[in-house]
């Protein structure tokens, strides 16, 4: 059975900050199934991408004593940005590879 990600939230929402001073990190996955071949490695990548534009500009705010390692920042909108995905495409998305791609600096 193949499951949509606009059957799930059409965009998911990882930059979950307590302070509301930075906007939350959105990426695109509307047009992706976790149960297809490669759809999992371009999330990774979308999220990858996102993370990188967002701590570029909002880093001091998350990561206020790492601000000159972006790495940091990145690495933690990209944890929320995974568990942000539901339960079932996270299992999808692990299985086919995508936390490992995700994973890669």
């Amino acid at each position: 059975m193949e499951k949509t990600m606009s059957a799930l939230l059409g965009i998911m929402i990882a930059g979950l900050l307590a302070t509301g001073t930075a906007p939350d990190m959105r990426v695109d996955a509307r047009d992706l199934a976790m149960d297809r071949p490669g759809h999992a490695l371009a999330l990774a990548e979308r999220i990858q991408q996102a993370s990188r534009s967002w701590c570029a500009r909002y880093r001091g705010v998350l990561t206020p004593n790492d601000v000159c390692m972006p790495s940091v920042c990145e690495h933690e909108m990209k944890r929320r940005a995974f568990y942000q995905l539901p339960r079932d495409q996270r299992r999808l998305f692990v299985q086919a590879g995508g936390r490992r791609a995700l994973n890669r600096p």
